[in-house]
């Protein structure tokens, strides 16, 4: 199952999101953006809350990203908390929250340092309770960020062509295919999705949604009910992956298991969840 979208930001100001609404399925919004600057002042996209607002109107899905100059921990947990109290809070969102990392100005001395904005950006929103991705170029991937840490997060590639791109990590969920489509009157971005973002994250109740309660038949038995529910850690897995798997949080996670590091657990370990 694929689906295809847009996404737009204050260049398209002026889309008619009615006419988007007739062939495509979603769009991801900018919320905002780090300037180049020396104070990399965070700015909220001036189109974002209008552009909502007439997408939900017209039944559209919507996502969201940031487009980032963060290169360590302390920059990435940044635009992830404005992000967040600017433009995310008190909102629904069917598609994922992106972090957009492709600056060359602040994003290619560090592989390390990117890698952490990363990690710390998606850690901040998942804790908030958000389904969060990663957008770069193919090239960027694997060049200028460390894929064998960020697993856990949804990817979202930008590669033009008219041939679908194979990449040598652990794989994409969504493709932005041309910098040139045209869509309610506009230039636009053109993406597909292969995956059904919506129905995953609905059910799970991320991104401003509660979570799909299913109805089981009582038991006069609670010996089962009761019990603690355990998940033993896999190679590859983090905190944030495992977090997301049981609709929790990782200072959730670090609290129940007493986690000194939370990015230091080891295959075998048995987690309380």
């Amino acid at each position: 199952m694929s689906s295809k979208g847009i996404d737009i930001s204050k260049y398209q100001a002026g889309i008619k999101m009615s006419a988007v609404k007739k062939n495509f399925d979603f769009v991801i919004l900018r919320g905002g953006y780090t300037g180049y600057g020396a104070d990399r002042k965070k700015v909220k996209d001036p189109s974002f809350e209008t552009f909502y607002k007439q997408a939900k109107a017209e039944g559209l899905n919507v996502g969201v990203y940031w487009y980032s100059c963060a290169n360590n921990k302390a920059t990435g947990k940044a635009e992830a908390k404005f992000l967040y109290e600017n433009c995310l809070k008190g909102k629904k969102f069917e598609m994922p929250i992106y972090i957009d990392v492709e600056n060359s100005q602040w994003q290619t001395k560090s592989k390390k340092g990117v890698t952490d904005a990363i990690i710390a950006f998606c850690e901040y929103l998942e804790d908030k309770g958000y389904y969060v991705g990663i957008y770069a170029s193919l090239s960027w991937f694997g060049t200028y960020i460390d894929t064998s840490r960020v697993k856990a997060y949804t990817k979202w590639i930008a590669k033009w062509s008219d041939k679908k791109p194979t990449v040598n990590f652990d794989g994409f969920e969504m493709w932005q295919y041309s910098d040139s489509g045209k869509a309610g009157g506009k230039t636009v971005d053109l993406d597909t999705a292969y995956v059904d973002f919506p129905s995953t994250i609905k059910s799970k109740g991320f991104n401003g949604y509660k979570a799909t309660k299913t109805t089981t038949k009582p038991s006069n038995s609670t010996s089962t009910s009761n019990k603690a529910k355990t998940y033993t850690v896999k190679t590859g897995d983090t905190l944030s992956a495992i977090a997301k798997k049981y609709n929790t949080t990782v200072d959730t996670l670090v609290k129940k298991n007493n986690i000194k590091d939370k990015n230091l657990i080891y295959a075998g370990q048995v987690l309380n969840v």
